[in-house]
């Protein structure tokens, strides 16, 4: 993580055309020669399974290989997105351990790295409920999770800056239900009362394949921190859409997706905007449908609007340049994924970026773009 004086980075396997298992020891080894001189933490392994039971077993595989290699305990978490360039890919979390004291916090659904400096606390880590339960129960068990490794932490709910959501089949039915919308209700509970002052996390909300609800976070609290959050004057808030955009047959079923388009954070001299999964939407309704390259220019012009000067303007002293430090990008379909590649690389040449295949949280979007600027 940039603020805890380290980052992130993407391994992938060296041959793209070999097995996933030599794949997979590939990446593993790699990572262990990288931690020889980075202080790895976190590492979640974006894998396609063919079933449930295959997602049980690589997970627990995972575990066991990780603790195996690595000395000290680092937060292991499967998402079953297929990458478009390979079989494996592996997202590495590390930190500077020579400023940050770092310690483990278990929940039963959830593991975290608590991480101290000075009078600060930041916690990372990842909750999940996959069992035969519906989304929404999955949805309330883990947030249970993570209310209980900030109980454990003694950090407040609203110290939760950015948040990734993961759903199984996120735009399909359970129980004549949309699973988002339900996921939806159950985050809206859960953060009633909260975050009325700061306003709500970053937040990525797309689809896996297999999983149930996984839920990814950061934490913050801190008197050093300055948590912002920023808006797209062209794009409704998503906590603000009306009823007509969410999917339910009664009004009080429709809880909005509360999370904000970016926050502005600042901590230790360290500057970013994490941006959340931004797609192609204009007020509150989908525009370019059926077009990948449309819906793609839009929305990184999206994105362009979150760290734009008359954005940035509105945080106190601050007179840095952006610059977007990596991205990840969500495609619906894998036959989109030249035209959606060529056109990013046409905005942001060669920064680092991973290509996902993912459903997304409306049938008629194609691709979700989120990432971070690093302000220097």
């Amino acid at each position: 993580m940039y603020f805890l004086n380290g980052d992130r980075i993407y391994i992938k396997p060296q041959n793209s055309c070999a097995g996933f298992d030599n794949q997979l020891l590939d990446c593993l080894f790699q990572l262990k020669n990288f931690n020889a001189s980075k202080k790895i933490f976190k590492l979640n392994f974006f894998v396609d399974t063919a079933s449930e039971e295959d997602y049980q077993n690589l997970s627990a595989k995972l575990e066991e290989q990780v603790a195996e290699k690595f000395p000290s305990p680092v937060v292991v978490c499967l998402i079953a997105q297929p990458p478009l360039t390979c079989r494996v890919l592996v997202e590495a979390f590390y930190y500077d351990s020579t400023l940050w004291q770092a310690g483990l916090i278990h929940d039963k659904n959830g593991t975290a790295i608590l991480f101290k400096r000075k009078k600060t606390e930041v916690l990372i880590g990842n909750v999940q409920s996959n069992g035969i339960n519906t989304c929404r129960k999955n949805a309330e068990i883990a947030f249970s999770a993570l209310e209980g490794l900030l109980q454990q932490a003694a950090l407040p709910v609203d110290s939760v800056i950015r948040q990734w959501n993961y759903i199984e089949n996120i735009i399909g039915m359970d129980n004549g239900r949309q699973c988002y919308q339900e996921f939806n209700n159950v985050r809206s509970t859960f953060y009633s009362g909260h975050f009325g002052q700061t306003g709500y996390p970053a937040a990525t909300g797309i689809g896996m394949n297999r999983g149930g609800v996984l839920i990814e976070f950061v934490a913050v609290k801190s008197r050093d921190a300055v948590s912002i959050p920023l808006d797209n004057p062209e794009q409704v808030a998503a906590h603000d859409y009306s009823k007509k955009v969410l999917v339910a047959d009664k009004p009080e079923e429709k809880s909005t997706p509360k999370f904000e388009r970016a926050r502005y954070f600042e901590l230790f001299k360290k500057k970013m905007v994490f941006i959340s999964g931004t797609a192609s939407i204009r007020g509150e309704k989908t525009v370019g449908i059926g077009d990948p390259v449309e819906q793609t220019r839009i929305t990184i012009n999206n994105i362009q609007q979150l760290y734009s000067p008359e954005q940035l303007l509105k945080i106190p002293g601050n007179l840095l340049q952006p610059q977007y430090g990596h991205a990840r990008v969500y495609i619906k379909n894998r036959k989109d994924f030249a035209a959606v590649k060529r056109t990013f690389k046409k905005y942001y040449g060669n920064l680092p970026v991973v290509y996902i295949i993912a459903d997304i949280c409306r049938d008629d979007l194609l691709v979700e773009i989120e990432g971070k600027v690093i302000l220097e």
